[in-house]
C-alpha cells in the first residue's frame, strides 16, 4: 500500500510543527493557510524548524493559499486552524472528500465533528465513505515566535481520538495510528469534546480585563489576570458545564480535578491552585479583541455547551452572561456564529436520538 498523502491546514505553530514531521518522514504533505503572507514567507524559508523536546527539519512539497492546490490529491486533511475556522474549512473542503478520506480535527473542541459532519454530510450531501475524527486536544505542546521554527516545551504521551460515528475509530487507527503513536481511542466524541475544561479559562478572565487590553497593556494572564473573584466567575461557569454534561449522561471531572491531575497538584480552590502551577507563570496576556481566547473559546466552548443546555432544560446563566458581553465587546453576535445544536445536527433530538447518531 503506498504512503498516505496528507494536507495540513492551518500554518500555525501546530500546523507547521505536523507538516515538518511528516515531511521529514517521508510523507508527501501540503500546507494551507489562508494567510498569503505567512505562506510566503514560509516558501522564502523553504525549511521549518522544529526544537525543543523533539527535533527535525522538513518541508511541505505544496505550501499554499489554494485550498484546492492543498487537499486536491490526498488521503488524509489535518485540520490545524483555531477551532472557530471549522466549519469555513469544512466548506472549503467538501467537494474534494473521496471514498477512503480521513478529515480529522486537532483538536475538535465542543462539537467539533458534529459540526463538520452536518456541513458535509447534511448541508452539501457528501456521501463519500469517509472518516469524521477529532482529538482532545492538540498532539503538539508548541509554540512559535517566528515563522519556520517551531519549539516543543513537551510530548504528549497520550491524545485522546475519537470519530463520527464512534465505531470508525478502528479504522482510523490502522491507518494512521503508527504515524501518530500517541494517539489513543476514546469512547466517542462527547469524551473528546465535552470532558475538558479549559474554555471556562479563557474567555471570562479576558474580558474581565478588557480595560487592561483596551490599553495595550501586557499582563501575567494566570497569575495576575485571575483574581480571587475572577476565579469564583470561572468556578461557577464550570459547574455549569458539568451540569449539560451530567444531563448528556457524561460524568467528567471538574476543571480543579483535571488541572491537579494534569500538574501534579493539591490545591481545591481554584485561585489557589493557579498560583501555585508554575507550567502557568507569564504566560501571554490577549493582545486584541480577535484572541483565540475571545472568540475561538467563546463560539467553540462556551456557545455548544449552553445552546445544549437549553435544549436539555439545563441553566446556564453564567454562560449565556459572557457569551452576551462578549459579543458587545466584540461587536459580534456569539450566540449566531457559534455552535448551536442547529448547527452541530442535534436540534429537537432526544438524548437516546443523540447517542444513535454519535456512536
Amino acid at each position: 500500500m503506498s504512503k498516505i498523502r496528507f494536507a495540513v491546514l492551518g500554518a500555525g505553530a501546530g500546523g507547521q510543527t505536523m507538516a515538518a514531521y511528516l515531511s521529514s518522514q517521508g510523507y508527501y504533505v501540503t500546507l494551507y493557510d489562508h494567510d498569503a503572507a505567512k505562506i510566503a514567507r514560509l516558501k522564502e524559508l523553504g525549511t521549518i524548524t522544529v526544537t525543543g523536546k523533539f527535533t527535525c527539519e522538513g518541508f511541505p512539497q505544496v505550501c499554499t493559499t489554494a485550498i484546492e492546490e492543498a487537499v486536491g490529491d490526498v488521503d488524509a486533511i489535518m485540520v490545524c486552524t483555531t477551532t472557530d475556522a471549522h466549519k469555513e474549512i469544512a466548506d472549503l473542503c467538501a467537494p474534494y472528500l473521496h471514498d477512503g478520506s480521513i478529515f480529522m480535527l486537532n483538536p475538535g473542541h465542543v462539537g467539533g465533528s458534529l459540526e463538520v459532519n452536518h456541513i458535509i454530510r447534511d448541508i452539501h450531501g457528501c456521501t463519500a465513505d469517509i472518516i469524521i475524527a477529532e482529538t482532545g486536544d492538540l498532539m503538539y505542546a508548541c509554540r512559535s515566535y517566528e515563522i519556520g521554527q517551531t519549539f516543543q516545551s513537551g510530548i504528549k504521551a497520550g491524545v485522546d481520538v475519537a470519530t463520527l460515528p464512534a465505531g470508525d475509530v478502528g479504522r482510523l487507527l490502522d491507518r494512521i495510528g503508527g504515524i501518530f503513536p500517541n494517539l489513543k481511542p476514546a469512547k466517542n466524541i462527547l469524551e473528546t469534546g465535552f470532558e475538558g475544561g479549559g474554555a471556562m479559562l479563557h474567555p471570562i478572565p479576558s474580558l474581565m480585563n478588557i480595560n487592561r487590553t483596551d490599553v495595550g497593556e501586557n499582563y501575567d494572564y494566570y497569575m495576575s489576570g485571575i483574581t480571587p473573584s475572577i476565579a469564583k466567575l470561572v468556578s461557577v461557569c464550570d459547574a455549569e458545564r458539568l451540569a449539560v454534561c451530567r444531563a448528556l449522561g457524561l460524568e467528567v471531572p471538574s476543571l480543579v480535578t483535571s488541572l491537579q491531575k494534569m500538574y501534579k497538584l493539591e490545591q481545591e480552590d481554584l485561585y489557589d491552585l493557579l498560583q501555585h502551577n508554575a507550567a502557568y507563570k507569564g504566560l501571554r496576556s490577549p493582545t486584541s479583541l480577535e484572541h483565540r481566547f475571545i472568540v475561538e473559546d467563546t463560539v467553540s466552548g462556551i456557545v455548544p455547551l449552553a445552546s445544549i443546555g437549553h435544549m436539555l432544560g439545563v441553566q446556564t446563566p453564567v454562560m449565556d452572561a459572557f457569551i452576551l458581553i462578549g459579543g458587545i465587546i466584540c461587536g459580534r453576535d456569539f450566540m449566531a456564529e457559534g455552535r448551536t445544536v442547529d448547527k452541530l445536527g442535534l436540534e429537537g433530538k432526544t438524548l437516546e436520538e443523540i447517542y444513535q447518531m454519535i456512536s
